[in-house]
């Protein structure tokens, strides 16, 4: 009888060990973290009106991200803030260009600014330490236009800021490392459909013009975060 009680005690104590992990991993799986992100960005443009104008670059994407995810069990849900750029951009170089009767000599180039974002994610938890989830939000962009040379023999540059949202989908995996670091990749399209310039303290509303402007962007992003 004694072993019978004892060996009972036994399965008694290892059920509740597995019980408070089970717990533990289940709590774990909700929380605020953090995320450094790196990975590869492509921007595509097209015009639609009067032009049969396409152009695209790709670029190092780099960023970092903070989040909280419910402790919903074998569901995850969350919310989540980034802030990131890229290497994308394009220079080109301008010869006797014709502004306002002025001619202009030099080089004008575009470059990703800082890029924003705030959304939501929704999937499930396939084991204790694989996620599968789908994502969804808004996102803004600044474009950096920079122009440098001479008007008229005389030196000189000028600069403004193109600024884009628009909304964000992707789909992703998390893989737990340990009980409160992780990695994870991400598949992102975003599609931009609003636009305004900022030049010289002024702010000109693109309006209907991103009717005839097809602004995309395509990110394959892996991260490393932790949770608290």
């Amino acid at each position: 009888m004694k072993y019978t009680l004892a060996s009972a005690a036994m399965l008694a104590a290892s059920a509740m060990g597995t019980s408070a992990a089970a717990q533990d991993d289940q709590v774990n799986n909700g929380g605020f973290r953090v995320e450094a992100l790196a990975g590869w960005d492509r921007v595509d443009l097209s015009l639609d009106e009067d032009t049969d104008f396409e152009g695209n670059d790709s670029g190092i994407f780099y960023g970092a991200a903070v989040g909280y995810d419910l402790p919903a069990g074998p569901v995850m849900v969350g919310v989540e803030a980034e802030v990131s750029s890229s290497t994308t951009g394009e220079k080109e170089t301008v010869e006797d260009f014709d502004v306002d009767g002025s001619i202009y000599d030099g080089t004008i180039s575009l470059s990703d600014g800082f890029n924003w974002y705030l959304g939501g994610r929704l999937g499930v938890w396939a084991s204790e330490s694989t996620a599968f989830y789908g994502k969804v939000g808004y996102a803004w962009t600044t474009v950096d236009l920079d122009a440098t040379g001479t008007v008229d023999g005389v030196a000189g540059s000028d600069s403004a800021d193109l600024n884009f949202s628009g909304f964000r989908f992707g789909a992703g995996v998390e893989q737990k490392l340990s009980n409160s670091a992780y990695a994870k990749i991400e598949y992102r399209y975003t599609d931009y459909s609003e636009g305004e310039v900022e030049y010289q303290g002024d702010t000109l509303d693109f309006g209907d013009a991103l009717e005839f402007v097809d602004l995309e962007r395509h990110q394959v992003v892996a991260g490393v975060g932790f949770r608290f």
